[in-house]
């Protein structure tokens, strides 16, 4: 079905991650995911929240308008993953038939590449420090993500993953092994960063669009300062000079991750909403 929900979301999406086939192919067990798709729609229906919850509609403006009227008379119908645009159209066509409340769990952080790579200005001057001290007090390598490291990438997914236990609901396990094992058909690339021999960071992704990647996955098995910021460094060195924008997906909710993705200035947000059928 890749092409054609891309084919779809090229014409008619708002550049955000959720609904992009990539993005929704990767989260389809962990979210229990099934597509509906018609001529010039697709949605994605997901088992959260409800038997008639959704993923707002991508597609012409009549072949939504068709979809949201047939799903209403269901009852109880929620959307997820809403963009502003998406609450205008509802606004627009549906006056007074939807609650719409931000959800900023599921709003995604859009970063520059100038930021990424250069962490200029003085509000990033400790970030900076923290980098060197990184490359001064460890050996450090980058190696191009391949299958001779995808094993390491597993540990540190894994290491991760046991350090977020507090955050059960939102561990992407199947997600995470999806990426590993099918990054060839995906077309996800990046880098996995090595201190002292020893595998510690991650970053795999995808181009989004002609001049944005998503990052699908990040792990670290440690909190050196300065990790994070190397890795994501690293990564966005590797990537096409057409490249300007990273997409670090959602927050989920985890405060720890939403203070770290606000400490690195995202350059715009693409916030997310849930409607709810009155």
């Amino acid at each position: 079905m890749e092409d054609e929900i891309t084919a779809i979301y090229d014409t008619y999406g708002y550049g955000d991650s959720a609904h992009a086939f990539k993005t929704l192919y990767i989260w389809a067990k962990d979210m229990s995911l099934c597509i509906f798709t018609a001529p010039d729609l697709y949605v994605a229906k997901t088992a959260e929240g409800g038997d008639n919850t959704w993923f707002f509609p991508v597609g012409s403006a009549e072949q939504k308008i068709e979809f949201i009227r047939t799903a209403k008379e269901a009852g109880n119908l929620q959307f997820r993953f809403m963009t502003i645009e998406d609450v205008y159209f509802l606004q627009q066509h549906f006056p007074g038939k939807f609650v719409m409340d931000p959800a900023p769990n599921d709003s995604e952080y859009i970063y520059d590449r100038n930021t990424i790579e250069n962490l200029p200005g003085g509000s990033f001057s400790r970030k900076r420090d923290y980098v060197r001290q990184l490359i001064r007090d460890h050996d450090v390598e980058t190696k191009i993500f391949s299958k001779e490291v995808e094993d390491d990438v597993r540990q540190i997914s894994k290491a991760w993953s046991r350090s977020k236990e507090n955050h059960i609901d939102v561990l992407d396990k199947n997600a995470a092994e999806i990426i590993l094992s099918q990054y060839k058909d995906l077309d996800i690339t990046g880098v996995v960063i090595y201190l002292d021999d020893a595998p510690l960071a991650a970053v795999l992704g995808y181009k989004l669009s002609d001049d944005t990647v998503d990052c699908c996955l990040q792990k670290t098995d440690s909190y050196l300062h300065g990790l994070q910021y190397y890795m994501r460094q690293e990564f966005s060195r590797m990537q096409p000079p057409e490249v300007v924008f990273y997409n670090w997906e959602e927050d989920l909710g985890i405060e720890g991750l939403r203070t770290a993705k606000q400490y690195m200035h995202p350059c715009r947000m693409i916030d997310m909403y849930t409607g709810r059928q009155k």
